[in-house]
Formats: C-alpha cells, structure tokens, sequence
C-alpha cells in the first residue's frame, strides 16, 4: 500500500511500514535562491510521535539573497528592541520569508506583549552591522554569524565572545544541536515542544531555516532538541543551532502582494487565533522566481503605480478594483513598448484592492494579477506608556462631573502606575503594578472603580487618531476631556451607565484563562481625535465588574497615529525614443523647463498634465519637476 500527503502543495509518498513513518518532500523554488521542503514522521503503533516540519533552504551564494533581523530600537533605554509578531515584521521590512528569531525577555515580563513592547534580546544580534545585543550571556552562546556578502560562520559557543568586526546579520540560539554533521544533543522523550532550529550546510552554501509544529495533538506532538536536530539533518544542515520555540515558532512567506501567509501551524495560532507577539526575528529578501513574469506595485495614499515588463511590443492596460470583477480600469495605452507602466487614481486610503496588469501584442499576451493595499500616511507615537500613573477611587460618583479636567481630584483614594488591581493573582496579568484595596478577600468588592490621568497634546487633532491598547477585567466606559469615546463590554448607548451596572462580558473569551486580563489579549481600539485639546487632556475611565466577577484589573497605553504628507517621486522609462514620466501620488501637477541654470523658468506641461503617466518624444533637452 502507498501513503501519500499533500503539505502546502508539496506532495510526497512513502512505502508503508510498521513503525514511525518519516518522509522529506522535494524542495519547491519560492523565490531566487529560496527552495521551500516539507517533512513529517507518522505514528502507527501507541507512543510514536507525530512530526511536522517546514524547512526553508537559502542559497547564500545568491547575489541577490539579503539576510535580515529585527533591528535596534534607539529609544528605549536598556532595551533592544521592539516586539511585533512574524508577519508584521516580514511586511514591514519587505521581506520575502521570515520566522521567528532569538530568545528574548520583556520589559513587562516572558508572556505575549502589546505590539510595541520594549524588549531585551538574549545573546548575540546584529543587523545590519549594528549591534542589537552583545554576547553577554553564556545560556544563548550558540551562534550563526554572515558578513555582507554571506559568507557564514558558526561558533557553537560564543562565550567568550568572537570577534564581530565584519559581520553584518548574527543571530544566537539557547544550544547547539549539529556539530560537524554530529546530533550533538541526547533524546528526551518528556521534552516535547514547538521548535524553531537554523542550520548550515558543511559547504557554507546553504542557510536552513526550520520550524516543527507542536502541542497540537493528530497534527504535530513537538519534538525534543534531539528529535529537532535530526531533521535538520534530513533537510542537509550540517551544523545547526535551536532558536526560540514554543508559541512563538512561526514560518512566514509574501504572497504576490507582499502580505504575509503562514505556512507551519503555530500553536499560539491554535490557541488563541492569532500569532504571538515577540522581541526579535529573522527574514530573508530574496527576488521573485520569474521577475519578467510579475508586475510590481507602488501603493500610495490614493494613487497606485503599476510595472512590467513583457519582452514583446505591447499595450499597456490594468483593470483593478475592491473585487476580483475589478470594475474599474485605466485608459488604454496603444503604444507596443515592452516597458510599462500605469497610474491608479481616485483610490480609498487604507483599502484593499485586486487587479489585473493586460498587455496585448501581435502574437502574445501578458497578464499578472494580485492584490495591493492603499497606505495610510500615519506616523505612530506613543502618547503615554501602559505603566502610566492614574488617580483612583471607589467613591459612588453618580450625577458628579468627574470626567473633565476641571474636576479635583487630589482627595481620591490613591493613585498609582498600571497595571491597577483588585485580589488579581494570575500570572498571566501583567505588569501588576499597583494593589487597590480591599486587600483580603471575602470582603467583597465594588462594583465599579473610577480612574483619572493626565497627558499632554500638540498639533492638529483632525490629523490624529487614538489607539488605545487595554488590559481590562471585566469592562469599561472611557473619556477624553469629559467626552465618552468608546464601551467595552458595557452595555450600549442609549443605556445610562451607572455605579451598579454590570460588565456584559469577561475578557480573553476563548483562552484557557478566560476571564483574566492576560497580557495575550489585550483589548485594542481606536477613534479620532476630535476630543483632543491644546495642551492638558484627561483621560477618565470608569472599569466595571461582571456580576460574578472578585478582582478587578486595569491598564491603558495611549499611541497616536499622525497623518503625514509622502512627496512622489518622479521616475521614467526610456524606449524606441520615447521617455515615459511617471510618478506615485495625487494633487501634483508636471512641469518643464529647457534651463535650470540660475533663472530656471518652469512651465506646466500644457494640459496640465496632473495624471501619470506622460510620454514625449526624445529631442531636445528638456527638464522635467513636480509642484503641487
């Protein structure tokens, strides 16, 4: 009898046999220099373990292979970094594949953190020549090393540090598993967790790049150090290191967009549906397999450049829209060029779009479809930090006008840096910071509690949203400057809230610790900034407690996202003597001139010409500008 799998469209067979079947599928090109395999071990009798592994090849000899980790934060403090999960940092940094990285810890403690969270990287990291984390600590000392160039080196102990003078990407693992072809690790059948492992092959040519699924029974049981390592044979590394695993193991690739798409089963995923949120990883930037074959896409707030190439005189079209009937499309261009390139206008900020590149010639056809988002112009600032101080109090303040700034309240109960709580005691709410009274149990508990602080605000409000991350148990109303902004889990407008209204839920529904403030769930939203003043602004929070409920939790950071104008900018295409103008961005308008000498006299193109893009004819010489 023939087994045979289909992983991620890799198919693979086996001959069946009475004990753990293991099969390697062939490696698949995703990208130049980028091969993707699969494996799995397949129990047949009780107490074999069930495998399932996604290994990455990069060939390091490819010049166009760029190897990258997350990089240094410059502000913030003793920490190194900043915590995002996997698909965020490969879409963020335009990475091609990327999984998770280093061993780290947090400044608010190991669980799952707020996006953004400072974070401490254990062991050596370098990216891009800068020094994310020395080599201080002899626990993380397993280490892979790439100059610019990529050439690798590996130190399976880096303690005392090696020198780093050249290097360019280092990224360091809790233990060495392969050395010079050598399972250097002992089996440990009650060791069975997610893995993330790297390895190298004896040549130096290839980097692999790992991930072994766990913790999902009829899937993928986890693995031991030695267990990791044999795969890593089986894929051809030679020398290989184990990097952070558990939740955090996560194998992410770009699609034709550059969005992100999963292609390991994360046991975070499983759990709680979404990736976890980490200090540090790791991603590769590599060229697409057929780069005359694709179009490539410039997203701007509104407006969206489309190229291709098609090695055949062809017309120029793109048909796009919010579906994949596109709707919409740009007015055909006749010329037969192979060099094109179409302007989307009039586009939604933020939105997500799909269209189809057409170029039609005498005897041949192109098309390349995908999808593409619009840019918000947004620059992200933190307002005030999770920790922040907050005045509070019991008292029933039902009828006061407690929420505006005019309100005194230096005669409150105390005050006190987030997290705030009440008898909390699980250690997946953190930070805890401040100890609100009762302080014993089995004197009950108010009902609701009132919290106030203050920040500060400059600039234009009608360019600013407010992003509020919050650990609340159970619910709460909130105020800018005595204007009600959002409810969680409270009941809706028009309901009146008062001192005795219930929370209509908990939080983290669906977690095994339903009910806990975990730092895994925290509760995100955002709204304008239409209630923002010059100056001093109150925040005001009243935090609820769900009927059954005998704690209480609560913390808020504050960020802000400033809209921010993005100047275009001006390329061309030069063929069969005609320059083609191009350029990403609305409300401009071309302009030339024969002479930038010390009086330039600019004129608007005749038209104007206020649309990308504008061809003329190669004669004499021209200069060419954006105003708006």
């Amino acid at each position: 009898m023939i087994k045979v799998w289909y992983v991620f469209g890799l198919v693979f067979c086996c001959a069946a046999v009475q004990a753990a079947t293991v099969t390697v599928s062939p490696w698949v090109p995703i990208f130049k220099g980028v091969d993707l395999a699969s494996g799995q071990q397949q129990a047949t009798v009780t107490g074999e373990r069930i495998h399932r592994t996604m290994c990455m090849r990069i060939d390091l000899t490819d010049p166009s292979i760029e190897l990258f980790t997350t990089p240094k934060c410059t502000n913030c403090g003793t920490y190194e970094t900043l915590a995002e999960n996997t698909s965020l940092f490969l879409e963020g940094n335009g990475m091609q594949v990327a999984v998770n990285g280093g061993f780290y810890s947090s400044s608010l403690g190991p669980n799952d953190v707020p996006l953004g969270t400072p974070e401490d990287v254990l062991g050596l990291a370098i990216s891009r020549s800068e020094v994310v984390s020395t080599a201080n600590n002899p626990s993380y000392a397993a280490t892979f090393l790439f100059t610019e160039d990529n050439q690798a080196f590996y130190v399976p102990t880096n303690s005392p540090p090696t020198n780093t003078a050249g290097i360019y990407t280092a990224i360091s693992g809790s233990r060495t598993l392969l050395i010079n072809g050598v399972n250097v690790q002992a089996p440990n059948p009650s060791d069975l967790d997610p893995r993330t492992a790297f390895g190298l092959s004896q040549d130096r040519r290839y980097l692999y790049l790992m991930t072994l699924d766990g913790r999902q029974p009829g899937w993928s049981d986890g693995a031991d150090f030695y267990n990791t390592g044999e795969w890593l044979l089986r894929f051809g590394a030679w020398d290989g290191i184990n990097v952070d695993g558990g939740g955090s193991t996560t194998m992410v690739m770009a699609d034709c967009s550059g969005g992100a798409v999963r292609l390991n089963r994360s046991s975070f995923v499983a759990a709680y549906g979404r990736e976890r949120i980490i200090g540090h990883n790791f991603g590769v930037r590599a060229l697409p397999l057929l780069a005359e074959k694709t179009a490539t896409v410039s997203p701007g707030t509104t407006t969206a450049l489309i190229t291709w190439q098609t090695g055949f005189p062809a017309n120029t079209r793109v048909e796009y829209g919010f579906t994949t009937n596109y709707g919409s499309a740009t007015p055909l261009d006749s010329r037969l060029t192979t060099n094109h390139v179409a302007t989307l206008t009039g586009l939604a900020q933020g939105s997500n779009y799909y269209y189809r590149a057409v170029s039609e010639g005498e005897t041949e056809t192109f098309s390349a479809a995908c999808r593409f988002t619009t840019l918000r112009p947004l620059s992200v600032s933190e307002m005030f930090p999770l920790t922040q101080s907050w005045a509070y109090t019991t008292n029933n303040l039902d009828g006061v006008n407690w929420k505006t700034a005019s309100y005194d309240d230096s005669g409150w109960m105390g005050q006190g840096p987030g997290l705030l709580h009440v008898l909390e005691t699980s250690a997946g709410v953190a930070p805890k910071n401040t100890v609100m009274p009762p302080l014993t149990t089995g004197l009950g508990i108010p009902r609701t509690y009132y919290f106030r602080t203050h920040f500060n605000f400059t600039g234009d409000k009608s360019a600013v949203s407010l992003i509020f991350s919050n650990y609340v148990d159970d619910g709460a109303v909130f105020y800018l400057n005595g204007t009600e902004i959002y409810r969680l889990r409270m009941a809706n407008p028009p309901a009146v809230i008062t001192a005795i209204s219930n929370a209509t839920g908990v939080p983290c529904m669906g977690s095994p610790q339903s009910g806990d403030a975990l730092t895994i769930c925290p509760d995100v939203f955002s709204v304008s900034g239409g209630a923002l003043v010059q100056g001093d602004n109150v925040m005001a929070v009243e935090v609820h407690n769900y009927i059954t409920s005998s704690d209480l939790v609560f913390g808020t950071a504050l960020l802000k996202n400033t809209m921010e104008t993005q100047p275009p900018l001006l390329q061309m295409f030069f063929e069969d003597n005609v320059v083609t103008l191009f350029w990403n961005g609305a409300g401009f308008v071309l302009q030339e001139s024969s002479d930038i000498g010390l009086l330039p006299n600019w004129t608007d193109v005749p038209g104007p010409v206020t649309v990308s893009p504008y061809s003329v004819t190669n004669g004499t010489s021209t200069f060419y500008r954006l105003r708006n």
